[in-house]
């Protein structure tokens, strides 16, 4: 049990830290929901075939296809889509640093729920985080001028909310529900056909051919790594851990996505974005630590 826990965490440290810089490759070429969407039914179609093979494909219920739906909308449509689509106009490292915000939005959730209870750590923990994410707009209040810049901005703090209240629901609401692959599965099929369906409403025309072949090979690591390995990999931790505990992992998604787009892209990394950094973990990890109880015989 612990080795696929010590796996799943690393799947899901590492891969999707590294989907930040596979996503700005994709969309140099690719259109951002085009991008996602055929990423996504890439990986749904290889969950249900091997589930297909294995004989363990399922009878979906109306209420199972319900929720599939809806999770699939508010966890791949609107969390990746527009993720996807906000790097269009932000980089890499950028996307990575506001998904940082993912364990806070989970706990405001749970706190407004009535699931968790605010307490000091608890406050300090958020206080960082803002914190943080002031000093990355401290000095760039001009670049939220331009409105492709601050459309990016806005897109994927919705992409974040979206992820956060996903997670809260997947985590609270497993009654009746489907396996775990069958539903990962499902989901991706419905938005791979949703995100695609998007796409060519905004523009029925897609210029194939200016497709880079780098940006083809993109599509293919996130549909693997990103989206069958990642995926599959957080919706497992999620039966097994508590969502807060899940959701910090975020914070080391940051460090390989600052890493990977600095390296590959020459992504500029400012000490402003070093500092910002350490205050926005830090803050999720205050706000996540629980301090282990000393047992007395």
């Amino acid at each position: 049990m612990k080795t696929k826990l010590y796996l799943a965490f690393f799947c899901v440290a590492f891969f999707w830290g590294t989907t930040f810089l596979g996503i700005k490759i994709g969309v140099e070429t690719i259109p951002p929901f085009i991008l996602s969407g055929t990423r996504n039914f890439i990986s749904g179609s290889i969950i249900l075939l091997y589930l297909f093979f294995q004989k363990k494909l399922e009878k979906i219920s109306l209420h199972q296809f319900a929720r599939a739906f809806m999770l699939s909308i508010l966890m791949i449509v609107l969390a990746n889509g527009l993720t996807t689509y906000a790097e269009l106009y932000i980089n890499s490292g950028l996307a990575s640093l506001i998904s940082t915000f993912n364990p806070l939005f989970v706990l405001a959730i749970n706190l407004i729920l009535g699931y968790e209870k605010l307490s000091l750590k608890t406050s300090i923990g958020m206080s960082f985080g803002i914190f943080g994410m002031f000093m990355i707009y401290q000095s760039r209040v001009d670049e939220l001028l331009v409105p492709e810049y601050r459309g990016g901005i806005i897109a994927i703090l919705i992409a974040v909310l979206s992820w956060a209240v996903g997670t809260v629901i997947t985590k609270k609401g497993t009654a009746n529900a489907l396996s775990m692959l069958m539903n990962v599965g499902l989901q991706m099929i419905i938005a791979g056909v949703v995100l695609t369906t998007i796409q060519y409403i905004l523009t029925p025309t897609i210029d194939y051919e200016a497709w880079s072949t780098r940006s083809i090979f993109a599509v293919f690591y996130l549909a693997l790594f990103g989206s069958v390995v990642g995926y599959v990999a957080f919706s497992y931790l999620l039966t097994q851990l508590p969502s807060t505990k899940v959701t910090v992992l975020s914070y080391v998604n940051v460090v390989v996505a600052l890493f990977l787009g600095w390296l590959l892209l020459e992504e500029e990394i400012t000490l402003r974005i070093v500092l910002a950094t350490v205050f926005i973990i830090s803050g999720v990890v205050i706000v996540n630590y629980k301090r282990k109880k000393l047992k007395f015989n």
